[in-house]
This record gives C-alpha cells, sequence and structure tokens, in this order.
C-alpha cells in the first residue's frame, strides 16, 4: 500500500511535467522507481510504458479540444517511424535481458540516458543554434524510428530527447515541441505494449498498482497539457533544464550504484 501511495504520487508529477514541458513522463517515472527498487527492471519498464501511454492520450485530447495549431502530418510521420522504432527497441531490450543481470541492465540504460539528457539541455539552452526544417516524409520517419528506438530501449517516452530533435530537426520553439513530443510518445509506447501482448513477455505485475499509475497518469496528462497552454516559452524552457538535469543526476547515480554493485 505504502509503495502504491509513492507510486502514484512519482507518476502524477511525472505526468504533469511530461505534458506540460514535453517531457513524457517516462523519463522521470522510470529512474525514479529504479531508484526506490522495489520493482524488476521488466516491471517497472512495463509500468511506466502504461502511464506515459495514458498521460499521452489525456494531452493530446486535451490540445486538440483547447484547438492548440498542430501540423498532424508531421506527428503522422514521425509516428509511423516511432512505432517501427518502438518495436526494434523492445526487442533488443528482451535481448539484453538474456545477456546481462537486472542490475547492471538498469545501470547501462542510465548511463546511457543520463548522457543523453545532458546533451538534450545544453542543446535546447545554446542559442542560435543549429536547426533544420525537415519537410519531406523519409527524413521525418527516420527522425521518428531514432526516437521510438531510444524511448522503447530505454524505458522512457523519451521526451527530453524528442524535444530536443524537434528543436533541432523542425526549427521548433521547446513549447511547440512538448506537443508534437507526446503526440509521438503515444504511438511510441502503443507499439511497445503491443510488442509486448504478442510476445507474451508482460512481466508479472501488481494489478493495482497498474490501475492507480494508469489513472493518475491520466490526470496528470489532462492538468500538464492545460498548463502548457497557460505559459509562455522562457517559463517552459526553464522548468525543463531544471526537471532534465535533476534528472539527468538520478540516472547517473543510479548508474554508479548499479555498477559498484556488481
Amino acid at each position: 500500500m505504502v509503495f502504491c501511495l509513492i507510486y502514484a504520487v512519482v507518476i502524477f508529477a511525472a505526468t504533469f511535467f511530461g505534458a506540460f514541458v514535453g517531457l513524457g513522463g517516462g523519463v522521470i517515472i522510470k529512474p525514479l522507481l529504479d531508484l526506490i527498487g522495489h520493482d524488476t527492471i521488466a516491471v517497472v519498464n512495463f509500468i511506466s510504458a502504461c502511464a506515459v501511454f495514458s498521460m499521452s492520450i489525456t494531452s493530446t485530447i486535451k490540445h486538440i479540444k483547447a484547438k492548440t495549431k498542430i501540423e498532424f502530418g508531421i506527428i503522422i510521420y514521425l509516428s509511423i517511424g516511432a512505432v517501427a522504432g518502438g518495436i526494434c527497441g523492445s526487442k533488443l531490450f528482451d535481448y539484453f535481458l538474456t545477456l546481462f543481470n537486472n542490475s547492471l541492465l538498469k545501470s547501462i540504460q542510465g548511463l546511457v540516458l543520463g548522457i543523453l539528457l545532458v546533451v538534450s539541455v545544453i542543446y535546447v539552452n545554446t542559442k542560435n543554434a543549429k536547426s533544420f526544417k525537415l519537410t519531406r516524409p523519409v527524413p521525418i520517419i527516420i527522425v521518428g524510428l531514432t526516437l521510438g528506438f531510444i524511448a522503447s530501449f530505454l524505458g522512457v517516452g523519451g521526451g527530453p530527447i524528442n524535444v530536443a530533435f524537434l528543436v533541432l530537426f523542425f526549427s521548433m520553439t521547446v513549447k511547440e515541441a512538448a506537443v508534437y513530443s507526446v503526440g509521438t510518445i503515444f504511438f511510441s509506447q502503443l507499439s511497445k505494449l503491443i510488442t509486448l501482448g504478442v510476445t507474451h513477455t508482460i512481466p508479472k505485475f501488481d494489478v493495482v498498482t497498474l490501475i492507480v499509475a494508469i489513472l493518475c497518469a491520466a490526470l496528470g496528462g489532462i492538468v500538464g497539457a492545460k498548463m502548457n497552454k497557460k505559459v509562455n516559452e522562457k517559463v517552459i524552457q526553464k522548468i525543463f533544464t531544471v526537471i532534465v538535469t535533476s534528472v539527468a543526476l538520478v540516472n547517473f547515480y543510479n548508474a554508479i550504484a548499479g555498477f559498484i554493485a556488481r
């Protein structure tokens, strides 16, 4: 019961900021649940995927109802790539589970994610950073495939990495990228959950904890999307920077602790 309550608080806060500034939620949920250490890496990945998927649904619906300006062509092409990438990332994760123990794989994920988060923060905060404006389907699909693969393999929504890629390849502001990031996350997590179901690799989990996670994530997505509409670009960028930097530090701590535990 205590862990269920802790999970509820973590997941609501994570998905709120996920929808608010484009973090996705999983990038906060995964390292914090790893840090708590109550469940195996497979269960944490599954709960995170379900929570982020729930958040992406409610957040996207909220933006559509609020008539947020969205180029659905970009989301569709990104999502096509994200689905394929998500399946590949999930399969690679399952393969790595056969090669490494739970602690070592957790450390590898934490190290890779921490590095990617630091790079994302540096790029987003670099003034006049080089950016592109992709318009053709194939390059957009390749970007989506890369994002889907990273998100699925690392067991996170991929939000901060998505935001950095969207700013880089589509010349978006962080606030604009937040909306597209959540839309792309929907499809990458959908592909991950479908893959788990089809391959019968869904881990044993506590049903009550999963239900609480999904409900808290849905609520977090609604409230976060509402806040995204209310605040300006500068506020979103600052919050993005603080949270992503903090999460990167947690990932590095998890990685170091895991390597030492070996």
